[in-house]
């Protein structure tokens, strides 16, 4: 069975692929403006997708320790206000939870062709030509 490549092996694939390829079709040439974006593209969004990642990570380290706090002090809230707070944390604990879960890796998710942006359907095919797994 062939293992899983990770989004950065990937990405460091993709960007060997291109560079051999150009190099193949010549180290001058009109192909190189394209090559160079497509690599270019490809990094920043990998690059913004790490960010994001490690942005929700630190979001849910912080947003439970907020949660933890306000549903210690609630006790120590009035009895008037206490039904009322206990009412919106709960909704804010099932956001909390609901945003951070787990994701079921095995749902399948639509991809629009059309929507996908040009740079991302090449390097589709240079994985797929490469016999790596997508």
């Amino acid at each position: 069975m062939a293992k899983q490549m990770t989004e950065e092996q990937k990405v460091g694939l993709l960007r060997n692929a291109l560079l051999v390829a150009g190099y193949e079709m010549g180290e001058t040439g009109d192909h190189w403006p394209v090559i160079n974006d497509t690599i270019l593209r490809i990094a920043r969004d990998w690059e913004e997708s790490r960010i994001e990642k490690n942005v929700d990570a630190e979001m849910k380290i912080h947003l439970y320790e907020q949660l933890e706090i306000m549903e210690n002090e609630v006790a120590h809230c009035e009895a008037a206000v206490q039904a009322e707070l206990s009412t919106k944390l709960k909704e804010l604990r099932s956001i909390y939870d609901s945003y951070f879960c787990d994701l079921d890796k095995s749902a399948v998710v639509p991809v629009y062709e059309e929507e996908m942006p040009e740079y991302l359907k090449r390097a589709e095919t240079i994985i797929s030509t490469l016999g790596g797994d997508q």
